[in-house]
């Protein structure tokens, strides 16, 4: 694979480290404004040799002044079950329309936006709380981080949701997802932003030099052509298959602790953290703490690569990135 010195500490089935992707994305970007630009300066000068007023048309055309145009379709088709997956993985992005998110996700513009990309804010928590007593405030932080990512207020409709989407990542890693009867019930309000009636057939608009960034890509990955590359980047399944089942295991230690919580009354302890340790080094072979009570936190850097994985980016350039009042 041609792109394997280049995946980074954590491979995945882009063969693309998160940077590489994104820098290839930009200057993509910029190669396509460049040449819209000229073409409507081109437009401009000739609509001023014939007296002609054609800069509307030209604009139309190339996107306009400082705009990237449409002109090509990329069609890809979808299962039932994947449709509705990333239906939901639309209506809790920042993006307007299944167009623009594969758009951003396959150009590797947007690496943040899958809902198995987003999970990562577990490891990030986990990492930044890890071994300390938490109570109401700290919870209360991660329903603010549920909010800025996913549009989710409440922590156990968050997990359940990424446990949704973990679950159905590793039935489809085994061949075993069938429809989604053998997945949970995405939570309530999600599936009221998702509607019903959901095509199966997608279609992604994009200028000429972001459709051949998405199939270079495409050539980059472990997918057999770009249908399967788009349809893997666009749900997270492109994502570490060990990174994605410690991210599970944390999901259900967490659901585990906020069983019963009323109000986020109950804590967070030594104890629950010493529960999770334990489960990460049975399964995994990884120690999340240092022996003794001073032991130095994620000694085997574990959640540190989690976060960085999923995320895409540093626990610490994240941070920067969430809103202050976070």
């Amino acid at each position: 694979m041609p792109g394997r010195l280049m995946a980074g500490v954590v491979d995945s089935g882009t063969g693309l480290a998160h940077r590489w992707l994104r820098q290839r994305g930009l200057f993509a970007e910029l190669r396509a404004l460049e040449r819209s630009e000229r073409a409507l300066e081109g437009s401009e000068e000739a609509g001023e040799d014939t007296g002609d007023s054609t800069g509307d048309a030209a604009g139309g055309s190339a996107g306009g002044t400082g705009k990237i145009g449409r002109s090509e379709v990329l069609s890809i088709r979808l299962s039932r079950v994947q449709a509705v997956l990333l239906a939901e993985a639309v209506a809790c992005s920042r993006h307007r329309s299944r167009s623009a998110y594969l758009r951003a996700v396959a150009t590797g513009r947007d690496r943040r936006a899958p809902i198995l990309a987003k999970a990562g804010v577990l490891f990030f928590w986990a990492r930044a709380h890890f071994g300390e007593t938490i109570g109401p405030e700290g919870q209360e932080n991660l329903k603010r981080l549920g909010r800025f990512l996913l549009g989710i207020g409440d922590v156990g409709k968050m997990l359940a949701l990424i446990q949704r989407h973990l679950r159905a990542a590793r039935l489809a890693a085994s061949g075993r997802l069938g429809g989604a009867e053998s997945l949970s019930p995405a939570p309530e309000r999600v599936q009221q932003r998702v509607g019903s009636g959901l095509s199966t057939e997608v279609s992604i608009r994009a200028c000429q030099e972001r459709k051949r960034l998405i199939r270079e890509n495409a050539r980059y990955s472990a997918y057999s052509g770009m249908s399967s590359f788009v349809r893997h980047v666009a749900l997270g399944w492109d994502r570490n298959g060990e990174i994605l089942a410690r991210c599970a295991a944390i999901a259900e230690w967490m659901k585990g602790c906020l069983k019963g919580q009323v109000g986020l009354e109950d804590q967070v302890g030594p104890e629950d953290w010493k529960q999770l340790d334990g489960e990460t080094h049975r399964r995994f072979g990884v120690y999340l703490s240092g022996p003794g009570a001073s032991g130095r936190v994620d000694v085997e850097g574990a959640l540190r690569r989690g976060a960085r994985h999923l995320l895409g980016a540093a626990p610490e350039t994240f941070a920067s990135r969430v809103p202050a009042e976070l």
